[in-house]
């Protein structure tokens, strides 16, 4: 067997691909003068690291997290000696 390429790759893949895609697959490794699988290796490698940074949540958009008064487990059960607000959601409107 002269002209093979010794790869290393041991394990059988089969799969069904549209002849457009096996054409420009093949199109490709051609040009960059390596094998069809060496594409598809390399194609993986991009996607895997597209997808690691598309999980990785934003830093500035994290909040932190806010804790009640550990006095009181309700703001409403609190002993509030303020009194309570008596004014009217309502505005008066007045006639000129």
């Amino acid at each position: 067997m002269t002209g093979k390429k010794i790869t290393g790759r041991t394990k059988q893949l089969s799969l069904k691909a549209t002849p457009q895609f096996h054409q420009r697959l093949k199109v490709l490794a051609g040009k960059e003068k390596c094998l069809m699988i060496e594409i598809l290796e390399k194609a993986m490698e991009i996607y895997e690291q597209a997808r690691k940074e598309r999980k990785k949540p934003a830093k500035e958009n994290i909040q932190p997290k806010i804790s009640p008064n550990p006095t009181s487990k309700h703001s409403r059960d609190s002993n509030n000696t303020e009194e309570p607000n008596t004014n009217s959601k309502k505005r008066k409107i007045s006639d000129y």
